[in-house]
């Protein structure tokens, strides 16, 4: 009776993981379909670029309601953790991960922390949130926004973390760094400069169709085979022009759930327990 018991009281919990939807990368879930192809590709380079300079795992998903990724009566706070663990994001030692989650027809966002940030990195992730993020979603520009919080999260978050030198809390200004720390990021072959390069091309595309030049793709993903802890998926992403009859396929790799490759891809099963910061427009 006991056992009975238990199981019906888990089983909301556990019907909720199951509807929680699957990372269509390591990188980027765009399940909204805010991000231009183009501008995709750029952030799926930033973040890699990060991952590979300072250890930090750092994901970008967009929705267009929770309610209907499994995240029906919660806030965007508790999902937003709960897809977190899920899909395990970060090293499960250092437990380092971040995710900058967007539902773009709930008006709100949320940048998640994984447990080995200390609180100090709420108040800094706020600060990206507010200065660099909300302007341009009230603005109806998500690429953009998305592209500025990024370099934001990996500017003030993940080099401070790797760094193992919490900065202070203070506001979020460019002004922030010295003459003497943009030479030695810029000169010293750090990951600044790359960065805001790659942030330019992803601010300077535009959605545009190679065959007609209108503007207007739309892009679908479709899970061909499910991952698991054990293999990883893959699946199929299709774009078309809503202009004229242009269409073009191509495969793609879904990662292991609770992964973590030794070429500092996949997931590693790092936990969050709800630190981090909310914005909304």
């Amino acid at each position: 009776m006991l056992r009975i018991l238990a199981f019906v009281l888990a089983f909301p919990v556990l019907a909720a993981a199951q509807d929680m939807p699957q990372p269509l990368t390591d990188t980027v879930s765009d399940f909204a379909d805010l991000l231009p192809p183009d501008a995709e590709a750029d952030l799926v380079q930033m973040l890699q670029a990060a991952r590979a300079e300072t250890g930090v795992h750092i994901v970008v998903v967009t929705m267009g309601q929770i309610a209907d990724q499994g995240g029906a009566g919660q806030s965007i706070e508790v999902f937003a953790k709960n897809l977190f663990n899920a899909w395990g994001v970060g090293d499960k030692d250092r437990d380092d991960g971040i995710m900058m989650l967007v539902a773009r027809d709930d008006g709100a966002m949320r940048i998640a922390l994984g447990d080995g940030f200390g609180p100090v990195y709420d108040g800094l992730a706020q600060r990206v949130i507010d200065s660099r993020m909300l302007p341009e979603f009230r603005q109806g520009r998500f690429a953009e926004g998305i592209a500025e919080g990024v370099a934001g999260v990996v500017d003030r978050i993940a080099r401070a973390f790797a760094s193992q030198t919490p900065p202070a809390a203070e506001p979020f200004r460019l002004s922030d760094y010295s003459d003497a720390g943009l030479f030695a990021l810029i000169f010293g072959g750090g990951l600044l400069f790359t960065l805001r390069r790659l942030l330019g091309d992803v601010l300077a595309r535009f959605r545009t169709c190679p065959s007609c030049g209108a503007r207007g793709l739309k892009r679908q993903r479709d899970v061909v085979t499910p991952a698991s802890q054990s293999i990883a998926g893959s699946g199929v992403q299709i774009t078309r022009c809503s202009q004229c009859s242009y269409e073009s396929r191509s495969t793609y790799t879904i990662p292991r759930i609770g992964s973590s490759k030794s070429g500092g891809g996949g997931f590693g099963g790092g936990r969050s327990s709800g630190g981090g910061a909310t914005g909304r427009w």
